[in-house]
């Protein structure tokens, strides 16, 4: 399952694949919509933070996470409302400019 949020500087993909009946692979996809550039960014600190994960867990040290149907369900919902609260959005998407400069975002991005 793909969920798209639309920001004012980026689009993100939501995705959660189901691996068998009880787990499945989550991970977020921000596209920069002016450069087309993108990148996961499950684990970027501000994303984080904001799904309310443990950081020190190693499943959570990867783009991709796999989840129990449960997680993935209140994940989804979490990602959503921080894509789309029109207060806070601005502070994401300056956080991922930030990101998007200082590290390696790619040009493949399509929504």
């Amino acid at each position: 399952m793909e969920t798209i949020v639309k920001g004012n500087r980026y689009n993100y993909k939501i995705l959660n694949t189901h691996l068998d009946k009880k787990n499945s692979l989550f991970s977020i996809k921000a596209i920069h919509k002016q450069s087309r550039r993108s990148s996961y960014i499950t684990t970027v600190n501000i994303v984080l933070s904001n799904l309310n994960v443990n950081s020190e867990e190693p499943r959570f040290w990867e783009s991709d996470w796999i989840v129990n149907k449960k997680e993935a369900k209140k994940l989804i919902k979490d990602a959503k409302e921080l894509f789309s609260d029109n207060k806070y959005l601005p502070f994401v998407e300056n956080y991922l400019n930030f990101d998007r400069k200082e590290s390696e975002w790619g040009n493949h991005g399509q929504l």
